[in-house]
C-alpha cells in the first residue's frame, strides 16, 4: 500500500472524527463574538473611567437615555487625589460599565458614551479603559462555556453529516450507533481477556501493541515496516502542523502573572505562514538572545517536532515596537514606574502591579533609546519577577517562535489571549476630538 493510499484511507476511515474536530475548532473561534447576554452573566465587558470636576447624579440618569443594553454607571469620590497617565490630578471618577466583547461596533458604542459625557461635562476626560473583571468570576463559568461549545459543535456536526454525508442520520440512529459502539467495545475487551487467559500475556502484548491478527495463517506485511511507516507519517504531520499552524506550550514561570500563570497550557500560532503583523500588546513565545541554537540535524529535528527539544524559550509581551522612543522611568508625582512611548505614558491594564516593579539600575535597559528596526522590547506582566528586555536588551524578530493566542488548560481559565486595540475619544476641546489608543486586556 502506497503512502498516498494510506493517507486517503486514513481520511476515509476517520472522516467523522476529522469533521467533528474541524467543527469544534471553528465553533471555539467564533464563540468569542459579541454576546451581551452571555457577557452580562459572566461579567465580561469594558470599564470606562472618566475624571470629572463637579459630579452630579443627573448625568447618571441621562446616560440611560442612550438606550445601551446593560449599561451601568457610578460616581466615586476619593479622599486623596490620584494621577492619570499624563500626570493630571483627579479626585472624582465616573465609572461606566458595558458588558460587551471587543467587536467592530464596540469602539463606536464607547465613543457614543464619551461624546455624550464630554458634551454634558466639557471638563471630563477619559482616563482609563480596562476589563470589567475576570470572565471566570464564577468557578463554573468556564465549564458552562465549554459545555455550550461542545453541544453547539455536536449539533452543527450532525447537521453537516446529514446534509452532505449520510441522509439516514436521526437522533435515534445516533443513539443506536453509540450503544452499538459501546457494545462492540465491551465484547472486544471480553474476547481479549478470554484469549489472554488461553494463550498467555504474549498474546495480549502483541494484540495491544501491534494489533496482531487472530488467524495466524493470515499473511500480513511486516509489523516493523508498518510501525516505522506509521511513526514517519505521524512525525511528518506533527512537523507540518508545528511549522505552519502552531504548537502547544507549557508555561514554567510566573513572569506573565496575572494573565498567564505557572503550569498553564497555551496554543502558540505561527506568524510566518501566512505573514501576520506583530502589534504592541501581543504575547510572543521566542528564543532569548543569549540562547545559542544548534544547527545539527538532531537539534533542528527536535525544534521542528518538539521531541527532546531542550532549547529555552521565553514568553513575554510586546511593549516597545521598532522605531519607538522607549523609556522606563519613575513618575515623580505618583512615585510609580511607567513605560513611556514617544514621551507618552503607556496605558497597561494587564500588569500585575503598578507599584511593585524591579527598580531600574545602570546595567539595565531602561532608556531612553530608539528601538532598532525589526526589533522589539519585551516585558513580562509581572514587572517585579520577569527576566525580560530590561536585562538582555532588544529581541530580534528572527527569534520569534509564535504568538500565544489561546489558553486551553486549566479548563476554568480557557480563554483567548489576544488583547484588544481601540481608538477612543479621550476628550473634546475647542470642537476637536482627541483620539487615544487603548490596549484592553482580554475583555
Amino acid at each position: 500500500m502506497t503512502f498516498t493510499a494510506k493517507i486517503k484511507g486514513f481520511f476515509i476511515k476517520n472522516y467523522k472524527i476529522i469533521l467533528f474536530l474541524f467543527v469544534f475548532l471553528c465553533t471555539c473561534l467564533i464563540y468569542n463574538i459579541n454576546n451581551p447576554t452571555l457577557n452580562f452573566i459572566l461579567k465580561r465587558g469594558i470599564l470606562l473611567e472618566y475624571s470629572i470636576q463637579n459630579p452630579n447624579k443627573e448625568i447618571l440618569n441621562e446616560l440611560n437615555t442612550l438606550k445601551i443594553k446593560h449599561l451601568s454607571s457610578q460616581i466615586f469620590t476619593f479622599e486623596e487625589e490620584d494621577y492619570d497617565f499624563e500626570n493630571e490630578p483627579y479626585k472624582n471618577v465616573l465609572f461606566v460599565q458595558i458588558p460587551l466583547l471587543a467587536s467592530k461596533e464596540t469602539p463606536d458604542t464607547i465613543n457614543k458614551i464619551s461624546d455624550f459625557i464630554f458634551k454634558n461635562k466639557p471638563e471630563a476626560k477619559l482616563i482609563n479603559v480596562s476589563s470589567i473583571g475576570s470572565q471566570y468570576s464564577q468557578p463554573y463559568a468556564a465549564f458552562l462555556k465549554f459545555i455550550g461549545i461542545l453541544f453547539i459543535s455536536l449539533a452543527i456536526f450532525y447537521i453537516l453529516l446529514y446534509l452532505f454525508f449520510d441522509k439516514t442520520i436521526t437522533l435515534k440512529s445516533v443513539k443506536n450507533s453509540f450503544l452499538d459502539f459501546l457494545k462492540k467495545r465491551k465484547q472486544s475487551f471480553q474476547k481479549l481477556i478470554e484469549k489472554t487467559k488461553e494463550k498467555g500475556i504474549t498474546y495480549f502484548l502483541k494484540k495491544v501493541l501491534f494489533d496482531d491478527v487472530e488467524d495466524e495463517n493470515e499473511k500480513e506485511t511486516s509489523f516493523t515496516k508498518e510501525i516505522i511507516s506509521t511513526i514517519i507519517f505521524v512525525l511528518v504531520c506533527v512537523i507540518i502542523i508545528r511549522y505552519f499552524i502552531g504548537e502547544l506550550r507549557w508555561i514554567p514561570s510566573g513572569s506573565m502573572r496575572p494573565t498567564i500563570l505557572e503550569k498553564d497550557r497555551v496554543f502558540v500560532e505561527k506568524l510566518e505562514y501566512p505573514k501576520k503583523e506583530i502589534k504592541r500588546g501581543d504575547i510572543l513565545v521566542f528564543y532569548p538572545p543569549e540562547v545559542q541554537l544548534s544547527n545539527s540535524p538532531f537539534a533542528v529535528l527536535s525544534r521542528l517536532s518538539g521531541i527532546f527539544c531542550k532549547d529555552i524559550a521565553f514568553i513575554k509581551r510586546v511593549v516597545g515596537m521598532p522605531n519607538d522612543k522607549f523609556e522606563i522611568k519613575k513618575d515623580k508625582t505618583s512615585n510609580q514606574y511607567r513605560v513611556y512611548i514617544n514621551d507618552v505614558a503607556l496605558n497597561e491594564p494587564y500588569i500585575s502591579s503598578k507599584t511593585n516593579w524591579t527598580p531600574c539600575m545602570e546595567n539595565m535597559y531602561c532608556g531612553p533609546f530608539i528601538i532598532p528596526e525589526n526589533h522589539y522590547f519585551m516585558m513580562g506582566d509581572n514587572r517585579n519577577n520577569s527576566q525580560d528586555s530590561r536585562f538582555w536588551g532588544f529581541l530580534n524578530k528572527d527569534r520569534v517562535i509564535g504568538r500565544a493566542n489561546f489558553m486551553f488548560f486549566p479548563i476554568k481559565r480557557i480563554n483567548m489571549l489576544k488583547d484588544k486595540y481601540m481608538i477612543l475619544h479621550k476628550q473634546i476641546s475647542k470642537n476637536s476630538v482627541q483620539n487615544y489608543t487603548y490596549i484592553v486586556d482580554r475583555y
